[in-house]
């Protein structure tokens, strides 16, 4: 997807001529996160793009400490694993929570695994979110977040999340991928128990509809558009 289309595509009612440069993430940084061992080759999986935003809209964005960023992940699968973003969790923002983070769909379909471990890094609840265009997700405190794309079409997803703070990829690294891994099946979708783990839950599957958001949203109206008019409904961001 070159940066013309992919613009289109995050920004349908600007006209916007822009060169983008993403930052790439390989198939060799992939090894050790997957049910079967990957290939060290320099392919790209997929694709980040941070700060993105409407020139008019930046300081909006950049005041609050807020980014809007956007991830493209083209379908492929790995020795029969559908691909997937690396994972991480989020530091520390009080003495009990995480950041959060709010995902948008934009193009494509998507499978968010939310994974919550314990003090000891094991796992204590999985569930999977499946979202399609026009759907939010939102990442609660405390869950650390694989994104996978189990369709034929590629995912372009949006995400609000504050700016500052690095993300936690150990946790799942240490365990040699998530709790579960998601498989090509017959009738779509198998999830793989990772035997890197010793409490072995039940995962939940929910849709996008059924999942809770923190604040009202409109259908029709993404993310992006929500926080310029009111970047005060996205406080809990922070």
């Amino acid at each position: 997807m070159d940066s013309r289309e992919l613009l289109r595509v995050v920004f349908p009612d600007v006209e916007m001529e822009r060169e983008l440069v993403p930052d790439i993430r390989y198939l060799r940084e992939l090894r050790g996160l997957t049910l079967k061992e990957v290939p060290l080759k320099d392919e790209p999986v997929y694709y980040m793009y941070r700060s993105l935003y409407i020139d008019e809209d930046r300081e909006i964005f950049e005041g609050n400490k807020i980014r809007h960023d956007i991830t493209v992940i083209p379908p492929k699968s790995i020795e029969g694993e559908f691909i997937k973003t690396a994972g991480h969790f989020h530091p520390l923002r009080n003495e009990k929570e995480t950041y959060p983070e709010y995902y948008e769909v934009l193009k494509g379909e998507a499978l968010y695994l939310l994974q919550k471990n314990n003090g000891q890094g094991d796992v204590e609840e999985v569930i999977f979110i499946k979202a399609q265009a026009g759907d939010k997700v939102f990442v609660p405190p405390n869950y650390g977040h694989i994104t996978i794309n189990c369709s034929e079409e590629t995912l372009v997803m949006a995400n609000l999340v504050e700016a500052n703070f690095k993300s936690l990829y150990e946790p799942i690294a240490k365990k040699k991928g998530p709790a579960y891994f998601c498989i090509r099946a017959n009738e779509g979708v198998e999830f793989i128990f990772n035997e890197n783990y010793t409490n072995r839950v039940e995962p939940k599957v929910v849709s996008a509809q059924d999942w809770e958001d923190p604040i009202e949203v409109e259908r029709g109206k993404r993310l992006y558009e929500m926080y310029v008019e009111d970047p005060g409904l996205f406080e809990f961001l922070k």
